[in-house]
């Protein structure tokens, strides 16, 4: 017989718990509590739309009808409807598995759905109103609608599917964007089933226990095998609330993912699922496609400008090709790595996928004498990679790492906005994997430039018997000249004037006169705009409250969260600077300012300062965020809105005032 082998746990909390046995005999399908279907809202959270009150998954390796070992998982789900955007809870889509090497798929099962509205009518599902769609070569979708489900309703849905694929054994996912009062999960693993077990998320469990099955896996003539069952309980579960200035939700939300790492047969076999990256480096060499794609230098050294050959090694050089094929070659919105990826065919398009354009960058460059490899990286809507092990599914996104001397950088050219050395904000997630074919792969980390700025200069001359001028230049670098190109990109410069100047007249304080932009095309230069403004109205009152920001003004705090539990991820560090000067001539004093003020984060990460100094007739104001780092902790984050708190009342709430002189 088998012995249980330890599984491999990655957190393991055990804590007391008493409202477990009592959840699971209070649950009935189908049976709702006359509290439950009059409660309108959750205490806790009065602005939910729904609340699970109940939820119950089991996945557990078993034999099915035909003696075959299967991973099987069932879903039980209460949910309470309190409003009408909760509706959309009662479409229940299930992601189907299906492999493009073989003709194996999951399979799913059965599902059962109820409603119960508040006037106590109930309805089934029909089988007939279950629906498979075909999404992907790797993925089907099996959809179905709970019937009669109105505002206050409860729904019970449960459904069963069995699976061939003992690798993904499948996550469960204890928080979502509603809250739970109860969440459970139960696994059932034999022992010859090795797994690597991970939980991420920042809330811990209420419980957790594991106890041993003897001989609960059992195939005749070949032998049992013990199976470890594991129990796993959160309760009263916040909903998670997306803000900006973050990865993936997935990086943060609760949850409890697993991997395959060993399969031990009953004759003793034991065959390895989660693999060295020595492995996977020399699958990667010479089987995976973008291996073997990797190395076609050959091919395109024939291609290189005589112009360019000549030119010595350095940077300069390095620009020239990066520059050349960014304007030749254009990207198909593709991110294929692992398939259909051909750069031969790729070059003589044109167009590409990510991995085809940035590998033609890759073959130029080795190709012409440079040292460069190819790097796999997850983007920020994918969730970081995992480091523990390797698992090649985690990378979605590839670009080049190039060494020139002591100097690195990393190589995108399916922006035609991106400076040579700056990768775009999607793949701003942390780090890669430089696959270096010669010495093996490794971890590098993306930094990105740090001197990301906006220097906004305003002067403004009031005069007596007219509307007070201002002429205003607002320069750009780095990734906020980036932001800029790819706004105005595809706009014609006059047409791009009149919509500024069509939202400054709704606005009607100020109007435009002038606009010109420099440096539209040249992604190394900054991004500069020139404006010129009119005041819409001549001032008449002998008392003017006058809001000097007439530009890059920031609207609302994107802050708001009483309290966030994951990081605020910007993606790189940046300022903004505002430097304005007032004239208010001969015919106007001044009244009021708002005072200098200043405010940093604790361990000056961050600051916001406020400055304000007159010269005769002339007062000046200046105003700098700094936030210095591209990640800061929940810990910061009260800080951090504390600051775009104060900017706003700045820029809309502290208006300079001018008394006439008499």
């Amino acid at each position: 017989m088998i012995q249980p082998k330890l599984l491999t746990v990655l957190l393991l909390f055990f804590l007391p718990v008493s409202h477990a046995q009592n959840a699971e005999k209070e649950f009935t399908f189908g049976s709702v509590a006359p509290e439950h279907l009059t409660m309108s809202s959750h205490e806790k959270d009065t602005t939910a739309n729904a609340l699970v009150l109940y939820e119950k998954g089991t996945s557990k390796i078993e034999k099915n009808g035909f003696g075959e070992p299967v991973l099987s998982t069932e879903i039980i789900r209460r949910i309470k409807i309190f409003k009408k955007e909760g509706l959309d809870r009662a479409t229940i889509e299930i992601p189907i598995r299906k492999s493009l090497e073989s003709k194996e798929k999951e399979r799913f099962v059965e599902a059962e759905a109820i409603s119960i509205n508040t006037d106590r009518t109930v309805q089934r599902l029909d089988e007939k109103d279950i629906f498979t769609e075909n999404v992907s070569e790797t993925h089907n979708l099996v959809k179905f609608t709970v019937p009669n489900v109105q505002e206050g309703a409860v729904i019970d849905y449960r459904y069963k599917i069995e699976s061939p694929f003992f690798y993904n054994f499948r996550s469960w996912m204890f928080q979502w964007d509603i809250p739970k009062l109860y969440s459970r999960f139960s696994t059932s693993i034999p022992a010859n089933y090795k797994y690597n077990i991970k939980l991420t998320g920042f809330l811990k469990l209420d419980h957790k226990e594991a106890v041993l099955k003897k001989d609960c896996f059992y195939f005749q003539g070949l032998g049992t095998a013990d199976c470890a069952v594991s129990t796993y309980i959160m309760k009263d579960i916040p909903a998670f609330k997306e803000e900006d200035y973050m990865t993936s939700k997935y990086n943060y939300l609760s949850s409890i993912n697993y991997e395959l790492e060993t399969f031990e047969g009953f004759d003793g076999m034991e065959k390895k699922f989660t693999r060295s990256w020595k492995d996977v480096d020399k699958e990667i060499k010479y089987r995976e496609e973008i291996g073997r794609q990797a190395r076609k230098t050959s091919y395109f050294k024939r291609l290189i400008p005589p112009e360019v050959s000549v030119l010595p090694q350095g940077v300069e050089k390095a620009k020239k090709i990066y520059y050349s094929l960014q304007e030749q070659l254009f990207w198909n919105k593709k991110n294929y790595i692992f398939t259909r990826v051909d750069v031969k065919d790729a070059f003589k398009r044109k167009s590409g996928s990510n991995a085809e354009l940035n590998l033609i960058l890759l073959n130029f460059l080795k190709a012409s004498g440079f040292k460069a490899e190819f790097m796999l990286l997850s983007t920020r809507n994918n969730g970081f990679a995992t480091k523990l092990y390797p698992i090649i599914s985690d990378f979605n996104y590839l670009v080049v790492k190039l060494d020139i001397e002591k100097m690195s950088f990393l190589l995108d050219i399916t922006d035609k906005n991106l400076p040579f050395g700056v990768l775009p904000f999607r793949a701003l997630n942390g780090y890669g994997r430089v696959m270096d074919m010669d010495n093996g792969s490794y971890w590098q980390n993306i930094t990105p430039v740090n001197n990301t700025q906006t220097y906004v200069t305003t002067r403004i001359i009031f005069s007596e018997d007219e509307p007070a001028k201002i002429r205003t230049r607002e320069v750009c670098s780095w990734y906020h000249a980036l932001s800029k190109r790819k706004k105005v990109q595809d706009i014609p410069e006059k047409e791009y004037m009149e919509s500024l100047r069509d939202r400054y007249d709704k606005e009607g304080v100020f109007v435009l006169d002038e606009y010109t932009m420099h440096n539209k095309k040249d992604p190394e230069k900054q991004f500069v705009e020139d404006y010129s403004f009119r005041m819409a109205e001549t001032p008449v009152s002998d008392i003017l409250f006058f809001n000097p920001f007439v530009v890059e003004k920031v609207k609302e705090n994107p802050f708001t969260l009483d309290e966030r539990t994951y990081p605020v991820d910007f993606g790189y560090p940046f300022s903004y600077i505002h430097l304005i000067t007032i004239d208010f001539g001969e015919h106007y004093q001044l009244k009021e300012i708002p005072k200098s003020k200043i405010m940093k984060l604790p361990d000056n990460s961050g600051n916001l300062t406020y400055k304000t100094s007159r010269n005769g007739n002339t007062l000046m104001l200046n105003v700098r965020l700094s936030l210095k780092k591209p990640l800061y902790s929940p810990v910061e984050y009260e800080g951090l809105k504390k600051i775009y708190s104060e900017l706003i009342s700045l820029q809309h709430k502290q208006p300079v005032v001018l008394e006439r002189k008499l």
